[in-house]
């Protein structure tokens, strides 16, 4: 790890001052981090409608248009967009070597659970009705776009829709609760999730609705069926626990899933990988990932 990047992507984290804002400004504070890491210019973009919910297509030359990930966004429900992520999006697609799609799902408070859960899903629908293949469809997502990556396959099991071909999870935030003794544990090493600002999302997310939901918290959920998971986390997230929580309910479902632990890096630092090499391996490494799970 160069110790230079890593307080030069800290620095910029605190100078956002993203905990003190209030919700209009955070949003638009929070797309701008979205600049740290540009998207290659040679990438070709194309808004589309998908069942009603906004999204944007995004291929890099080189890469397959018959393979898919499909992109849930993080910023705990209540911030986040296309802009913010479009940089992560596009370096893992490159990685993966496919096509993505990023769902600019509805955010809360002004639309609460489950409004992430119908759009993820109403998205993933259009994308099978277009012609694409399950086995060519990969779902990520980071923070509560992983969560809702996890409870979107939830809500398709549930309804018999055929699953997509594997998954990978930036630091999800699985826990509507906010229950883990991580966050208290990593409280002052957290630089990104300051204090109260997991539960302040989750609570506008839900907004009166059972915390323990699989649908809003997929550590409660019976993972039994999924496609295979691949978990990035660091050691100093105050959402470690939601993922090794969620790595135990998949182990005990019986799902193929792995585990990797990055040391001492800020929440979603895959954000950040256009400054931090760690950013970049991480993305390389998910790819990697889902590359190896598409049929030849």
């Amino acid at each position: 790890m160069s110790r230079e990047q890593l307080d030069r992507v800290n620095e910029m984290i605190r100078a956002a001052h993203l905990g003190a804002l209030e919700l209009p400004e955070l949003r638009a504070a929070f797309d701008a981090q979205g600049d740290i890491t540009p998207p290659d210019p040679s990438i070709q973009y194309m808004k589309e409608t998908a069942n009603g919910v906004p999204c944007e297509i995004g291929l890099a030359p080189g890469s397959v248009s018959d393979a898919t990930i499909l992109y849930l966004h993080g910023g705990g429900y209540m911030i986040g967009s296309c802009t913010s992520h479009r940089g992560l999006v596009a370096r893992l697609g490159q990685a993966a070597g496919v096509r993505t799609l990023a769902v600019d799902y509805r955010l809360a408070p002004e639309h609460p659970y489950p409004a992430a859960v119908d759009d993820a899903v109403a998205a993933y629908q259009w994308l099978l009705e277009s012609g694409t293949s399950p086995d060519r469809v990969f779902f990520a997502g980071d923070s509560a776009g992983g969560g809702l990556a996890v409870a979107t396959l939830l809500r398709c099991k549930a309804r018999n829709i055929a699953l997509p071909r594997a998954v990978t999870l930036f630091s999800p935030f699985a826990d509507m609760g906010t229950t883990g003794q991580s966050l208290v544990d990593n409280l002052e090493r957290d630089v990104l999730v300051t204090e109260g600002m997991a539960p302040g999302m989750a609570q506008g997310y839900l907004s009166g609705a059972d915390p323990r939901s699989p649908e809003a918290s997929p550590i409660y959920g019976d993972l039994a069926g999924l496609p295979p998971i691949l978990i990035q986390v660091s050691s100093h997230e105050v959402l470690l626990d939601d993922s090794l929580r969620l790595l135990r309910a998949a182990i005990l479902a019986d799902v193929k899933v792995q585990l990797r632990v990055y040391q001492e890096l800020p929440h979603v630092w895959q954000l950040y990988a256009g400054v931090l090499d760690e950013g970049e391996e991480a993305l390389a490494e998910a790819g990697a990932f889902l590359a190896e799970h598409l049929p030849k």
